[in-house]
């Protein structure tokens, strides 16, 4: 049997880094960043835990890691948010918001945010991405007055993460959040 060659091998290690962050974000997003084990992601993984600590060398790596990939995704929602959307943008922004791997990217921006044992710089960096996409949903509505801008800008972020919580126990398919966005957004018009 010949030896794989140096694209096989990139591939697998890619294929291998791939399923390692996959399993990671779902057990990030059902255990907490506290609760979750280096030998959990590995025996999920089915992979050696030599070998999941070959492709990152921490748990605080694996988390950093999902954590800019969700914020990836999110500074990439805010430069999609046109300037004066209409309101059926901001349904389509929630029905983006359950679709997969949204929910489970919101849920560890969350854990980011949230736990005192994340790295300051990822947390000031998943509070810098919340506020610009805050800023951007409050420049892309309509209505003149900004107090009423950032307020709904506000409600229509709640309603983003409170859909993809929703999605992720499975207690709503996104379509109400779909829709309360939209008619959030379209309150401002008149």
């Amino acid at each position: 049997m010949s030896p794989r060659s140096q694209e096989a091998n990139e591939g697998l290690r890619e294929d291998r880094r791939k399923t390692i962050l996959d399993t990671a974000l779902q057990v990030f997003v059902e255990n907490g960043f506290n609760g979750t084990r280096m030998q959990e992601i590995a025996g999920r993984c089915s992979l050696s835990y030599g070998l999941v600590y070959h492709y990152f060398p921490t748990k605080e790596a694996i988390f950093a890691t999902l954590v800019d990939m969700a914020l990836d995704a999110a500074e990439l929602l805010v430069r999609s948010l046109p300037q004066g959307a209409e309101p059926q943008v901001f349904g389509s922004l929630a029905g983006f918001a359950v679709s997969d791997p949204s929910p489970l990217y919101f849920a560890i921006i969350m854990e980011a945010l949230t736990k005192k044992s994340v790295a300051p710089g990822l947390k000031a960096r998943a509070q810098g991405t919340i506020l610009a996409l805050k800023k951007a949903l409050a420049s892309s509505g309509g209505g003149e007055d900004p107090k009423d801008k950032g307020m709904r800008a506000e409600g229509i972020l709640a309603i983003l993460l409170g859909a993809s919580i929703m999605k992720i126990c499975c207690l709503s398919d996104g379509t109400f959040a779909s829709r309360s966005a939209t008619m959030l957004a379209a309150s401002g018009l008149e």
